[in-house]
């Protein structure tokens, strides 16, 4: 199953291994670190212009890959089950 998660992009759930609110991480050291390894990589994509809610990591086979986007946790998870 498919799950859109802003700005015409949409993803396998199977492929979520991580769901982040960024109210609660932004902060930190980890998110920092994890963030500046994705940009560096070229596997980060801002969904949004408006205030990013939720950070998203995937990985298939391929890669691992970073979402922001305007979307709320709440929401995305909502739309997961």
């Amino acid at each position: 199953m498919y799950l859109h998660i802003g700005k015409n992009t949409i993803i396998n759930k199977n492929d979520i291994i991580a769901l982040f609110n960024l109210d609660y991480i932004k902060n930190t050291k980890e998110y920092k670190a994890m963030k500046a390894k994705l940009e560096e990589e070229g596997n980060l994509e801002r969904l949004t212009d408006e205030k990013q809610k939720s950070f998203i990591i995937t990985s298939n086979k391929l890669k691992t890959k970073g979402y922001l986007t305007n979307i709320g946790t709440v929401t995305i998870g909502k739309r997961i089950n």
